[in-house]
């Protein structure tokens, strides 16, 4: 539509009219690559949970391997009678409670056994650890856990010390190791 106006003097001078705000079109586009960058923005955040969770769990493993190391090196007639050699992810039955009596060096690795394996169920899905001797004084301590980032593939692979501390892969579960000199 155009507007005619009006100037001093006889002539006539027509102009377009001027086009003020957005089009429903425009605000449309922007609402879409707005959407959009929001989703990408969302799909990261939980991408980073997800990895802190992961890493979260990871150096839960690490400080219950330590923790095992240590009771180690609190029982050292239990390991020097060999006593931690080929603890498995079971919890075994408490004889004695070492916090409130005496332990011989076998009722305390029986002790540290069950209390280990405990924590280690408690903190980790399906926590399970081991104690796996592989040459003399020299153990592998495993903590094996479930992780769901895993889907049904293996956090470590048969034949490797992996394997030795934690026992034969299985789907979906992850294995945090070390080695510890009694």
């Amino acid at each position: 539509m155009k507007h005619l106006s009006v100037h001093s003097g006889t002539r006539l001078v027509s102009s377009p009219s001027r086009q003020t705000g957005f089009s429903i079109l425009e605000v449309l586009v922007t609402l879409v690559v707005l959407s959009t960058g929001l989703l990408g923005v969302a799909n990261l955040q939980v991408e980073a949970l997800r990895g802190n969770q992961g890493a979260y769990l990871s150096s839960v493993a690490a400080q219950q391997a330590q923790d095992m190391a240590e009771r180690m090196n609190a029982n050292r007639a239990g390991v020097a009678a060999n006593l931690y050699d080929n603890l498995d992810s079971s919890i075994p039955t408490l004889l004695v409670n070492c916090q409130s009596a005496d332990c011989t060096p076998t009722h305390l690795t029986l002790f540290d056994h069950n209390r280990w394996n405990a924590t280690n169920q408690a903190l980790l899905p399906s926590g399970a650890g081991q104690v796996s001797e592989i040459s003399d004084g020299i153990f592998l301590i495993g903590v094996r856990w479930h992780d769901r980032q895993l889907a049904n593939g293996n956090g470590w692979q048969a034949g490797t010390e992996a394997a030795t501390a934690c026992g034969e892969p299985q789907a979906g579960t992850r294995c945090f190791f070390l080695r510890h000199q009694a």
